[in-house]
């Protein structure tokens, strides 16, 4: 389950129950210990859980025990949303979040007679909401007479979007979503045949498609915002995105019709392959696309690679200015939606970050400060092209001694199974102990070596599980080395 439903999930026995059901359903077999452990409990308590979740459970649905443990079947081509439209109402977080995406405002007494629960308790229970929402900027206030959100519309379906992506296909929160997504694959269908064809995120858009449209019916109304309204990519898709809307019987005013536009441009794939009439769009934008290739063109000097020439870079980069560009507070409220991510180290970068600062300076020297999310995100494409076409992050010697064709298919196997991040190269122990200095980060050897400098992980002539193991705690820190 993602991580922000887990917060708006505000019971602790309802969020173990639901997480326990969500193992039953990522495993074909699971026993009650492994539960135990997978969700911090005790196997008594699943065994309980087991019990009371049975009985909720909708037709089609059941836990079938064995001696090898539990597993959730069902009777033919049912929906894993459907088991979440029968527990995700039995939150009162949830409940109330759902509401609030359908209202501006709700009347406390209905809520406290759809809850079954007084007061005080529903107080509780919004001031757990309200340590979620710090990092969007918003707050739930609750008097005796109402509940409302306060902060800025757009904050709200940030929020929103990020909470609901995952249930974009869920008719708890967005009922008879099929006919409404039909509407939105309608709309790509038509760019494409225009020859405006892009390669999106689909339910990223959707979802968002879904919000616009739900907050815009009840009169949620964003506030107005400056913006170029003779952008070029904004002109392009304008009459598509109206006609959108209106089946959906909404039509945008000015500030809203710009929001939806910049909510389809955000759900743009980087590495598209464009159309030959938004490829030259991209590049009409001529400042940014000149500055752009500079900077690029500076990267590969400092780095001696051809991120210019070996990949979408420039693109990449052109895409995010231009997003930027269009609108600094929109391209700095969407940056608070993942903020997990900004917050993670970014290794690969480090020996540019200075070269990067003063680009990134240089296109936002309109603004007080530099967005930090226009920052991050820059480091990121800067660090997926340069793994493009410089993966090896380390390299390892493999001295093994062995009968010689299991050597040669070992190391290949080895070799993929440590991924594109790292080189393994065969190595004879007489050759190690001849090197002044060895430079690599790791060997693997199933034969005594004197002592190196290095870290040894020792093979067995067929290696066992826990040998491999511990192979991979040690590549662990090439992938994802962020935390």
């Amino acid at each position: 389950m993602d991580g922000m439903m887990k917060k708006i999930i505000t019971e602790k026995d309802l969020l173990r129950q639901i997480l326990l059901l969500e193992q039953l359903a990522n495993h074909k077999m699971i026993t009650a210990k492994q539960l135990a452990k997978l969700i911090d409990t005790t196997e008594r308590t699943v065994f309980s859980d087991l019990t009371y979740i049975r009985q909720q459970l909708p037709d089609g649905w059941q836990i079938e025990a064995a001696s090898s443990g539990f597993a959730l079947t069902h009777d033919g081509p049912l929906l894993m949303s459907q088991l979440w439209e029968t527990f995700f109402p039995q939150s009162i977080g949830v409940s109330l979040m759902k509401a609030l995406l359908f209202s501006s405002e709700l009347r406390t007494q209905d809520i406290l007679s759809q809850t079954g629960t007084s007061y005080e308790t529903l107080r509780r229970h919004v001031t757990k909401l309200n340590k979620s929402l710090t990092d969007f900027s918003l707050r739930i206030r609750i008097t005796n007479r109402m509940i409302r959100f306060e902060g800025s519309e757009i904050n709200i379906r940030v929020f929103f979007h990020r909470l609901l992506l995952p249930y974009t296909h869920n008719n708890y929160f967005f009922e008879e979503y099929t006919i409404h997504e039909s509407h939105y694959y309608h709309f790509l269908d038509r760019l494409a045949k225009a020859k405006l064809q892009i390669e999106v995120e689909q339910i990223y858009g959707t979802c968002w498609f879904f919000i616009n449209t739900i907050r815009i019916k009840a009169n949620c109304r964003i506030d107005s915002f400056e913006f170029q309204g003779d952008d070029p990519l904004y002109s392009l898709l304008q009459q598509p995105l109206s006609q959108l809307y209106q089946k959906e019987g909404v039509y945008l005013e000015r500030s809203e019709h710009f929001f939806s536009f910049y909510c389809f441009l955000e759900s743009w794939n980087y590495n598209n392959d464009w159309s030959a009439t938004i490829q030259a769009t991209l590049e009409s934008y001529q400042t940014i696309y000149q500055k752009t290739t500079h900077f690029v063109g500076k990267l590969d000097r400092l780095l001696q690679l051809s991120l210019a020439s070996d990949t979408q870079l420039i693109e990449n980069l052109l895409l995010l200015l231009i997003k930027s560009q269009e609108s600094a507070k929109l391209s700095e409220l969407f940056g608070l939606e993942f903020h997990e991510i900004q917050r993670l180290n970014q290794p690969y970068s480090l020996s540019i970050e200075a070269t990067i600062h003063d680009f990134l300076e240089e296109q936002t020297a309109s603004q007080s400060e530099m967005s930090f999310p226009l920052w991050s995100t820059t480091t990121l494409l800067i660090q997926q092209a340069i793994l493009q076409i410089n993966p090896i992050r380390a390299k390892g010697y493999f001295v093994f001694q062995g009968e010689p064709a299991w050597k040669a298919y070992l190391l290949q196997e080895l070799n993929d199974f440590l991924g594109a991040r790292i080189l393994l190269s065969a190595i004879e122990p007489g050759q190690l102990e001849a090197l002044a200095e060895i430079e690599v980060d790791f060997i693997l050897s199933n034969f005594p070596l004197e002592e190196v400098s290095v870290p040894v992980f020792y093979l067995s002539m067929v290696p066992t599980k826990n040998e491999l193991n511990q192979v991979t705690e040690l590549i662990q820190t090439y992938y994802l080395s962020y935390r």
